[in-house]
């Protein structure tokens, strides 16, 4: 009888859950199309009152976690494994970006051009795993870093949409909130009949990604510049690790010393990640209603799969930007190595002016090429991994 008691138990459980995830909230008969994409009471990505849909198995097992904390964590780790997978090639860049200096034994101007001669001369000369020398303080940084710039970006976003947390509805208390704040997809077409247009769509989301970035760059700057110096070292060694690194610093330059070069480095972050944001959300917007209007023509028009989208769209977004703010990359990278190198205080003109009196205009772009093949793949899957680490864990915020 025990034993037919527990079955019974397990076979009306195992009901339970096919039924949650076979239909949406409150509904009794089969789910419409992408109903796990409609955001219930305030779409707030705050984290206060933003009640997402459960998507999948993980999203309704799960137990509940505030949603504050599902996009920091979609952010973080959608950064640090993007940054992981391309680690050998940013150190490429940063040894390109500092071999004319002489400050990096083994690199010199003019020698050891091409990408896979430079990865095979680091095997060969510091081992395989120095082709991953400071990503773990990379990792530690980009976790911080990435989670705080997709969620100010959100928070942004919904701040100048007036949307979520900022509804105009939110000071009237939670039983006067819509239903939905939340546009959908073809929400777009609405607002350009209304007079809101691509342009400004593209201005907003300008805006946010260039604030969120350098909100970001500025909490978690100290990090860079160790995992900068770190990634430096070849047979010289300078610091043991990244504790020891802060110590050297901040004993030997003070705390200043920990953001040497913030402000070229807020120059070119503010930018980048404007373009970089507003780029694959166009693109994304933009690739959405070619495929809703080819399925409603239903000609036979060719539409690319959501994964080649994200892929498409993020390379692209990632070659613009890189191209446009690369020289204050290469000025900030060359910033934070002044003091490893000698007590001289440089700032961002002279810097330039030094670059552009002994390497021209091609000094500016000094590494560019293992950039590129560092930012398309890595911003690819760091867009991608973020929308998928989003849909897993249950929660939908409209965009990205």
């Amino acid at each position: 009888r025990v034993g037919r008691a527990s079955a019974r138990r397990v076979i009306w459980r195992l009901r339970r859950v096919r039924h949650v995830m076979s239909s949406p909230p409150g509904s009794d008969g089969p789910p419409p199309p992408a109903w796990w994409r409609q955001a219930v009471g305030d779409a707030s990505t705050s984290g206060v009152s933003h009640a997402a849909r459960s998507i999948g198995s993980l999203g309704a097992i799960a137990p509940e976690i505030p949603t504050t904390t599902k996009l920091l964590l979609c952010g973080g780790v959608a950064g640090a494994f993007s940054k992981s997978c391309t680690a050998p090639l940013a150190r490429i860049t940063i040894l390109r970006q500092l071999q004319s200096t002489g400050q990096v034994p083994g690199w010199v101007p003019g020698a050891n051009q091409g990408i896979l001669r430079a990865l095979s001369k680091i095997a060969r000369e510091e081992g395989v795993r120095a082709l991953w020398k400071g990503n773990g303080v990379t990792v530690l940084h980009r976790l911080p870093y990435s989670s705080i710039n997709f969620y100010a970006y959100e928070n942004i976003m919904d701040w100048l949409e007036g949307e979520g947390a900022f509804a105009k509805s939110a000071s009237q208390g939670r039983g006067n909130r819509r239903d939905e704040t939340r546009r959908d997809e073809t929400s777009g077409d609405e607002n350009r009949r209304g007079g809101v247009g691509l342009g400004w769509d593209v201005s907003r989301r300008l805006l946010a990604g260039g604030s969120a970035g350098m909100i970001a760059c500025a909490l978690t700057y100290p990090l860079d510049l160790v995992r900068t110096r770190l990634a430096a070292q070849t047979t010289t060694r300078h610091y043991d690790g990244l504790v020891h690194a802060l110590f050297v610093i901040g004993r030997d330059e003070g705390a200043r010393g920990l953001y040497r070069g913030l402000a070229p480095t807020l120059a070119g972050v503010g930018p980048n990640l404007a373009i970089n944001f507003a780029a694959y959300e166009t693109f994304r917007r933009l690739a959405s209603e070619h495929a809703a209007n080819a399925k409603k023509k239903n000609d036979g028009s060719f539409v690319l799969p959501a994964w080649a989208v994200s892929l498409v769209c993020g390379s692209s977004a990632a070659v613009v930007s890189a191209t446009a703010t690369y020289p204050l990359d290469l000025v900030r990278r060359r910033l934070q190595m002044v003091k490893c190198a000698s007590g001289a205080r440089v700032g961002i003109a002279s810097t330039f002016a030094q670059v552009w009196a002994k390497e021209g205009f091609v000094g500016f772009y000094r590494g560019i090429l293992p950039e590129y093949a560092k930012v398309v793949p890595g911003v690819s899957i760091t867009y991608a991994t973020y929308e998928l680490l989003k849909r897993s864990i249950g929660v939908d915020t409209g965009r990205l």
